[in-house]
């Protein structure tokens, strides 16, 4: 005989109060973050410019403390909050976090551009120029790397473990240290250009995010997997050509430099593998979505990061059979231009 207790409890939901308490704490996250970031910019400057930036502690401590943090994160959710439910407290949260990261993305992209535009930064092929602003806008950019964790605490709290991919928690790491080794070795001149590009992106990603929190169709989003993919590929091509116009470079610059072409080269190959892993069973994937829509609305964040990834599994695949068509259409034509010549040769 089935027991009554056999049947879930469903999450109970949240109220008002609890919810705009939760988006208070996350206010208080977020003003204690701007206090630490937003610190006075010429003074800032000055010490970034001689890479007088915290030591590796920071980044070490930050790291390893978001990496331990998760599993015991998961652990809380899964003991104490499995009949919580967490997505509706945790909506307005999100919705300021997006907003928040939006706005912050936007000021960057102004202050770096504001600085090629009006400030006399050079666009490539610069070392040392560090009196525009955009090496206190890097600054900020670094900072925010830790802020960004938040995505990951945000899925977790949602019981998304599905999304927390290797590619997602490597990509979170990795980028803050990247930033960290830019910062100190290579705070001004040509650095720039990836952090401007990056933070170009974030705008148009969180306010997807946000808009797709909100059942607000989004008119880029077609467009934001083809845009990340072209991020990779300039940053790398900017790279390449900025090393070869410097006068002068030392060792610190072309550390600093391998470490943001190894960033990105390593993110394009597990972005790619991990499409193919993750839909090569297309009709399978697009059963459990269909079976998942009764998550609620606020799942609609994470189904758009599942369109994304779908989007560029495709612009990956359709990649690669232009290469090879492009590849077998060469090879013809050298096979019938060599045919020509040997038919000219026995002619003679």
């Amino acid at each position: 005989m089935a027991s009554s207790n056999s049947c879930p409890i469903p999450p109970q939901k949240a109220s008002l109060l609890a919810r705009y308490t939760c988006a208070g704490i996350s206010c208080a996250v977020f003003a204690a973050w701007f206090q630490w970031a937003f610190v006075n910019e010429p003074h800032q400057t000055a010490k970034l410019a001689v890479s007088d930036i915290h030591s590796y502690h920071t980044p070490l401590f930050l790291t390893v403390g978001y990496l331990i943090s998760l599993p015991l994160l998961k652990f809380v959710v899964q003991r104490y909050l499995s009949t919580v439910d967490v997505k509706g407290l945790m909506k307005e949260s999100m919705i300021l976090y997006n907003i928040s990261q939006v706005v912050l993305n936007g000021w960057m992209v102004w202050r770096f551009l504001d600085a090629v535009i009006y400030k006399n930064h050079p666009f490539i092929g610069d070392i040392y120029t560090t009196n525009c602003g955009t090496t206190y806008a890097i600054w900020i950019h670094y900072c925010d790397k830790y802020l960004e964790f938040f995505d990951t605490y945000f899925m977790v709290l949602r019981g998304r473990m599905d999304q927390v991919s290797f590619l997602h928690v490597y990509h979170h790491v990795t980028i803050a240290w990247a930033w960290w080794a830019a910062l100190y070795l290579f705070p001004g001149g040509d650095s720039y250009f990836g952090a401007l590009l990056n933070s170009g992106i974030h705008v148009l990603m969180y306010s997807y995010y946000l808009l797709a929190l909100l059942k607000i169709p989004c008119p880029w989003k077609r467009f934001l997997t083809q845009a990340q993919l072209i991020q990779f590929t300039t940053v790398l091509i900017y790279s390449f050509f900025c090393v070869q116009m410097w006068p002068k470079r030392e060792f610190r610059h072309l550390t600093s430099i391998f470490i943001q072409i190894w960033e990105m080269s390593s993110l394009f190959v597990l972005f790619t593998l991990f499409y193919k892993r993750s839909y090569k069973g297309k009709a399978m994937k697009d059963s459990s979505m269909t079976n998942a829509t009764t998550a609620g609305e606020d799942d609609q964040c994470q189904e758009a990061v599942k369109a994304a990834v779908h989007g560029a599994a495709q612009v990956v695949e359709s990649a690669t059979k232009d290469a090879g068509r492009a590849s077998s259409r060469v090879a013809n034509s050298m096979e019938k231009q060599a045919s020509k010549v040997v038919k000219r040769q026995q002619i003679w």
